[in-house]
């Protein structure tokens, strides 16, 4: 692990223990998506997120993640690989062993359950939002529609068209293939037609 990463990580987290009273240990919740970018850029998750938070973390995931990836790996192929890795965790009771729901939906419900307060006040959210403004420069208004500038038909359809023109019955000519015979059978006509 670099030095850069592992300090701007604990930059990171410093923040977020001093403004919103996050303390470790640290339970991280794993979906399919963080998994199936952990296997795209090599991330051996197990042995690297403990280094970065600690070593108390405890990772784990949800059944509803778990047969929803089960579900997905099957109509694609690639996704196997994702579905093996969410099931090496700890399975974190959810409430939905019954009835799975969708894994966005399970998330958001253990966080409202585990955090009965916001994460943000009034305050901060109408904070973010200002800031949102000056740097990204993001409205709550939408983005004003684009006209559209009249297109050029598509130059497939102006081509001549092939077809001919059928012509009479009676004038019908057809063309003849012309045979060219070999070399061999040339001399042999040659012979027999001289012997004549």
């Amino acid at each position: 692990m670099k030095i850069k990463r592992y300090k701007k990580a604990q930059r990171i987290l410093g923040f977020f223990q001093n403004n919103f009273d996050l303390r470790p240990p640290y339970s991280v919740l794993l979906d399919g998506t963080f998994c199936r970018a952990s296997l795209e850029v090599k991330v051996k998750i197990k042995e690297q997120i403990p280094k970065y938070l600690g070593a108390q973390t405890k990772l784990v995931t949800t059944q509803c993640i778990i047969l929803e990836v089960e579900k997905l790996s099957k109509m694609r192929a690639n996704l196997y690989g994702t579905w093996m890795v969410v099931k090496q965790f700890p399975v974190h009771k959810c409430g939905h062993e019954g009835d799975a729901i969708p894994a966005s939906s399970c998330i958001k419900s253990l966080l409202q359950e585990k955090n009965p307060a916001k994460l943000l006040t009034d305050h901060e959210e109408k904070t973010l939002k200002s800031l949102k403004r000056k740097y990204i420069g993001e409205d709550d208004q939408p983005p004003p529609k684009k006209k559209k500038k009249p297109k050029n038909p598509n130059p497939l359809s102006c081509k001549k068209s092939k077809k001919t023109k059928p012509q009479p019955q009676n004038e019908e000519v057809k063309r003849k293939r012309k045979r060219h015979k070999k070399k061999k059978q040339l001399d042999e006509e040659a012979s027999t037609s001289s012997g004549k």
